[in-house]
């Protein structure tokens, strides 16, 4: 896996499987999840809102723990879900 990030030359990579994620982080390796890049997204102000997105994830059956959804909507100073 690691090998693989390099090869890209990436920064992190994108994963939102908590187990996979532990074990890159145990490699070494930056992880960051969907919430989080979309997060930064809007920080870079590449996207207006956080909560459309969210929303429509949710809605296409993508499970996101309802505890994270709210905390990067906080963040951002949206309504939470």
């Amino acid at each position: 896996m690691k090998s693989v990030c390099k090869n890209f030359n990436a920064d992190f990579l994108l994963i939102d499987d908590k187990k996979a994620r532990q074990k890159a982080e145990l490699l070494g390796i930056k992880c960051i999840g969907t919430l989080g890049l979309l997060y930064y997204a809007k920080q870079k102000q590449l996207i207006p809102e956080l909560r459309p997105i969210f929303i429509k994830l949710i809605e296409n059956k993508r499970y996101f723990s309802k505890k994270y959804v709210n905390i990067f909507l906080k963040k951002s100073d949206e309504l939470t879900i």
